[in-house]
């Protein structure tokens, strides 16, 4: 089918009008592409910062609501101010607490046990803490079993703390307004805190749950800071991809998340582009049928010309035919050229009979003399092998020889490194034996101090015994306490002294293994010295090795290469032959091709 210039001309127009749709879609889509997801990452930032603002505002009212305390907190009665912001804010409870004597003042009435301190509650030493208004994490009240906060504040005077104002308040609304969320019908919005807590989200049973629910790769970090502002996060939640967009709520660590749904957001994406599929298949069919029909008018007298050719062709290779040449249009000079075409074949083929009989005896000494060049390239060849078989085991025998000089300088040198190790680990034995006789002379002074201490001890001892046998009977109590002090003062001198001896004792000892390890030092230097004069000599043995391998490796290498080269040599011999051979056939086949052509005596010369 495709052998027809009409259906290839026909097809190639539909390939171009097809690129062509192609290419004006493909760059359609991606502009629409482009704006789509900007709009798309603009509506993402505008719900979440309008929900954002919203939660955040609900928040900055409580608080301003709760610092407006300030005053009600120095008076002596503040209960009709507390009563009146749990009223007006909405609080379950609001509440006083007094740094002075732990103190607190609740709106609902409750009188808190004998052992409940407020200063130890969590509120208020994050108040104190922030020395700001602070939102506590939520958690679920106790009696009321709603999901709730306390928003509190310190107040002061003067920069010194008079009281901690606080107020409990149920966050259901929050919940509530969050669950609404929802820019697409797949599309779904959650509030977590910065350590990753679900503080809000359609499914109530997520609430005060780990992040790591919705996600895997959510974890304790991913929300210490925005996600998504530059440019919307991918990701997959509930087993749909979403793209995620955070707004930071002012006075909190926490932060809404808006999770939209990729596959509606990009719906009207697709719609655009099933249209351009629709359209470029119209348009190539209407382009097709216009087309064909077109062609078919214009190749009706090319048809003619390829009949009258093809009656030329199926004749006996008559070459004295020529086609008629009426007209002035593009078939007419394809007729023309071709009858020029032909006479000048017509020519060559004249040329050739004349010179394909020279050819063939050429190509027959050719062949004659190539068979007798490749039966010697092929005994040269068969001696370099052998040659060459030689040379790779003296390599091999030297290559093991290097080997074994590599290994043995690596060993020499393991040994070398150990040695140094073992002089380097005596000399610290030296010098922890020099401190360790340092120390013990710096103990046997200090046991003289306390040697003089206990003498003068006993001095003092004695001059008391004798004041108090002045004093007679006042000083008989001061009498026994002193012979109590001559008592320990002695039995100190006498630890002194024997301390003193086994110091004594221990230093000599200590000086002469001190004296043992130097010895020993300096053997294991000259044992350093003697392997690294062994491992430097293992070394140059190696190095000798390796140039000597490398020499016989380049020997090799050349030998391998002239092997090569005879090899090739002979293979272009035997190509040759088989080249020449095959010149004779083609002469031959071209002396009978010639045969079957019909010419004149005489070519005629077509300029």
């Amino acid at each position: 089918m495709l052998a027809s210039l009409r259906t290839r001309l026909l097809l190639a127009t539909a390939v171009v009008i097809a690129v062509a749709l192609i290419v004006n879609g493909a760059t359609s889509y991606f502009t629409v592409k482009s704006h789509n997801d900007q709009q798309v990452a603009r509506n993402l930032a505008a719900v979440a910062q309008g929900n954002g603002l919203a939660i955040s505002e609900w928040i900055d009212a409580r608080s301003s609501m709760l610092e407006a305390l300030a005053p009600a907190a120095q008076t002596e009665d503040p209960m009709d101010a507390l009563l009146q912001l749990a009223a007006s804010g909405g609080f379950i409870s609001a509440y006083l607490a007094y740094p002075a004597d732990g103190a607190g003042i609740f709106s609902d009435g409750w009188i808190p046990s004998a052992d409940y301190d407020p200063r130890q509650r969590p509120w208020y030493l994050q108040a104190v803490e922030a020395e700001s208004t602070i939102v506590t994490e939520p958690y679920v009240d106790a009696s009321t079993g709603e999901l709730i906060v306390t928003i509190a504040t310190p107040f002061y005077d003067n920069g010194r703390l008079v009281a901690v104002g606080g107020g409990d308040i149920a966050i259901d609304t929050i919940v509530a307004n969050v669950g609404d969320i929802a820019p697409t019908p797949e599309s779904f919005a959650f509030l977590v805190t910065a350590d990753g807590t679900l503080v809000a989200h359609p499914d109530s049973d997520m609430t005060l749950e780990p992040a790591s629910r919705l996600a895997a790769s959510f974890d304790a970090t991913s929300f210490t800071s925005a996600i998504g502002v530059e440019e919307p996060v991918r990701l997959a939640l509930n087993g749909r991809d979403k793209w995620l967009r955070s707004q930071a709520v002012a006075g909190t660590d926490w932060q809404l998340v808006i999770a939209l749904d990729e596959y509606e957001a990009t719906a009207g994406l697709r719609a655009v582009l099933g249209t351009s599929v629709v359209t470029l298949v119209l348009v190539i069919l209407v382009a097709a049928l216009a087309l064909g029909a077109l062609l078919k008018v214009m190749f009706r007298r090319l048809q003619l010309v390829k009949d009258a050719m093809a009656g030329i062709a199926s004749g006996s290779g008559d070459l004295t035919q020529r086609l008629p040449e009426g007209g002035s249009d593009e078939v007419a000079q394809i007729a023309t050229a071709f009858n020029q075409f032909v006479s000048r074949i017509e020519s060559v083929m004249l040329t050739i009979r004349d010179a394909s009989e020279s050819v063939t005896v050429a190509a027959g000494e050719i062949a004659t003399g190539g068979q007798d060049l490749s039966r010697r390239t092929e005994n040269a060849a068969s001696s370099l092998q052998e040659s060459s078989a030689s040379i790779e085991q003296i390599t091999s025998t030297i290559e093991h020889t290097a080997d074994s000089s590599r290994q043995a300088n690596e060993l020499s040198q393991s040994a070398s490194d150990m040695a140094t190790k073992g002089g380097d680990v005596v000399a610290q034995v030296v010098s922890t034996m020099e401190e360790i006789t340092a120390s013990s002379e710096k103990i046997g002074n200090i046991v003289k101090v306390m040697d003089g201490i206990a003498f003068q001890t006993n001095l003092l001892a004695l001059n008391a015994s004798v004041e108090a046998a002045r004093a007679g009977e006042h000083g008989r109590g001061f009498a026994v306490v002193a012979s109590e002090v001559r008592q320990l003062a002695t039995r100190s001198a006498e630890a002194s002294r024997e301390i003193r001896g086994l110091i004594d004792a221990s230093g000599e000892k200590v000086t002469t293994g001190t004296e043992l390890v130097r010895r020993a030092g300096t053997t294991m230097e000259e044992l350093v010295g003697g392997v690294g004069r062994v491992a430097k000599m293992l070394g140059e043995i190696s190095v000798a090795a390796n140039e000597q391998s490398d020499g016989i490796g380049q020997v090799n290498v050349a030998v391998a290469e002239l092997d090569r080269m005879t090899q090739q040599n002979a293979a272009l011999v035997e190509e040759s032959t088989v080249a020449a051979e095959q010149l004779k056939e083609q002469a031959d086949r071209l002396s009978e091709a010639v045969g079957g052509f019909k010419l004149s005596d005489r070519a005629l010369v077509v300029s």
